[in-house]
């Protein structure tokens, strides 16, 4: 038996409890690190900066008045939407690119191959959670900062569309190094991505939604948890099935989780 013999069953996905997160934004830190994301002196022009993992920050001031407001940050990235049908993976993006710079591995990632692209932006305009970023500027790396640079990510050019891949270069590191110790299934291997491994306070678990026993997929079934602008789930088994007969619906694979009502409302775009 090969690697080559042994079908993919992981499905990725992750939960981010967003009552643990504090915002101290070290995840996205860590992803442009890992992911050799440039940095710029004026990061203030939000089209132009690039970035796979966005921090935003949002209140309840518009409802509330003092002592009531509060704030909350949520980590934005790409969604890995899945579409209507979860056995046959067809997310928005997917579908718009001309070059087939974007697919749907086995594993559910959305991928998304640099050199591939030409810039056409389909793909960044049809993603329903602005999670794809184009590369206007020529990347630089001052200083000691060149000499950080990841080997597994290659550097994407000046007019490119990047965004996360759920770093799948780790998984395929350790799959190697397990291939390398002759183990061959490769469905025994785990891995952590750079965000969940530099949240101080564990507020994003990663793992497959297939495995009912692993945590993500117990988190995803949680009262606590809601997906970003999918209000799809908030009807009933009957009323989505006829939805999806006439819209096609994203279904992310990304969770969030928490326990106050206004955060839910705001994530599924209710008023409270």
């Amino acid at each position: 038996m090969t690697v080559k013999d042994v079908k993919m069953n992981r499905r990725w996905g992750m939960a981010i409890d967003l009552d643990k997160c504090t915002g101290c934004g070290q995840c996205s830190l860590a992803c442009n690190q890992e992911n050799n994301m440039p940095i710029f002196e004026d990061d203030s022009d939000i089209p132009k900066r690039v970035s796979f993992m966005e921090l935003m920050k949002v209140t309840n001031d518009r409802d509330a008045k003092f002592p009531d407001v509060k704030t909350a940050f949520i980590p934005k990235m790409c969604q890995m939407c899945e579409g209507n049908d979860p056995k046959n993976p067809n997310p928005p993006c997917v579908s718009v690119c001309p070059v087939v710079a974007t697919d749907v591995g086995d594993d559910g990632v959305v991928s998304q191959i640099w050199s591939r692209c030409i810039g056409c932006r389909y793909c960044q305009t049809a993603c329903p959670y602005e999670a794809r970023v184009f590369n206007w500027w020529k990347p630089v790396y001052e200083g000691t900062f060149k000499k950080s640079l990841n080997p597994e990510v290659s550097v994407a050019s000046r007019g490119t569309i990047v965004k996360c891949t759920f770093c799948s270069h780790i998984w395929k590191r350790e799959r190697d190094r397990a291939v390398a110790e002759g183990k061959l299934n490769i469905n025994d291997v785990t891995y952590k991505t750079a965000c969940q491994s530099a949240c101080p306070n564990n507020a994003i678990i990663f793992g497959d939604l297939n495995d009912p026993e692993s945590e993500v997929a117990k988190l995803s079934k949680s009262k606590r948890a809601l997906r970003l602008a999918n209000a799809i789930d908030l009807e009933s088994p009957e009323k989505q099935k006829e939805m999806r007969k006439v819209k096609h619906f994203s279904n992310p694979k990304v969770y969030y989780l928490t326990s106050q009502k206004w955060l839910k409302d705001m994530l599924n775009f209710r008023k409270n």
